[in-house]
């Protein structure tokens, strides 16, 4: 059929390091980041597959030039190209999350000042800050998320974390990294979890969160119910940026 396509990485079959960048021709990049990682990664060095991403020099001035390295199973790829490849689409790009997560927000807020975007799975929090299209800072959160910590009697003690956790990356990106005060957060629909949660967080944080909402730039007549646009966030979300790209 021909059909464009673009895979989006499970968040098992990949993982995600910033490093500074070693001073080599650009062409030569990938090869000597993925021997900076080598021992944070657990892929053998001849079967891994580097990809990296800018960091915006305004980022890290002290330190210099910084990128994140994603890291993933040769093998791996192969397997997805191939099941793509066999299902008659034409592969466009294997992305990764954070890239997906980064276009759907730019799509969805104004970024020019700096947003906050955040993603709960399986219980597991990744936050992304970004602006004018790039990402400055990407970390997964330690504090556990979900229903069962939501309804449990030790849940204030547990969103206090949460925040601290929060409210320092925020702070990172103001005054270490210079990019001032983020005040727009984006959260990804979590069935259950999403409207407590912003609720609470515009009353403990400065920025105004509200849910990424996949229907404001979806236009296909259907409406995407919470529990849809959280299983399809990726694929949609890789769909979306690139046909409003």
């Amino acid at each position: 059929s021909d059909l464009p396509c673009i895979a989006v990485l499970g968040a098992q079959d990949y993982s995600l390091q910033l490093v500074e960048a070693p001073k080599v021709n650009e062409s030569d990049v990938a090869n000597a980041v993925k021997f900076q990682i080598k021992d944070a990664i657990d892929i053998p060095l001849a079967e891994a597959e580097v990809q990296v991403l800018e960091v915006p020099e305004a980022a890290y001035r002290q330190q210099g030039r910084m990128l994140y390295a994603a890291a993933a199973h040769r093998a791996r790829i192969l397997e997805i190209r191939d099941l793509v490849l066999g299902s008659g689409l034409d592969l466009k790009s294997i992305e990764i999350r954070e890239s997906v997560l980064r276009d759907l927000a730019c799509q969805l807020a104004d970024d020019s000042q700096g947003l906050a975007c955040l993603d709960v799975r399986d219980g597991q929090a990744r936050l992304l800050l970004v602006k004018a299209g790039e990402i400055y800072l990407c970390r997964q959160l330690n504090t556990q998320i979900d229903q069962f910590q939501m309804a449990s009697q030790d849940w204030s003690t547990t969103f206090q974390r949460f925040l601290v956790e929060l409210q320092r990356s925020f702070d990172y990106f103001e005054n270490q990294m210079g990019q001032g005060q983020i005040l727009r957060l984006l959260m990804a629909p979590v069935p259950g979890v999403t409207n407590q949660l912003i609720e609470q967080l515009n009353i403990n944080l400065m920025a105004e969160g509200s849910v990424m909402d996949l229907n404001v730039i979806w236009n296909s007549g259907a409406i995407l119910a919470p529990r849809d646009q959280h299983d399809c966030l990726f694929a949609g979300g890789a769909a979306l940026a690139r046909s409003l790209a």
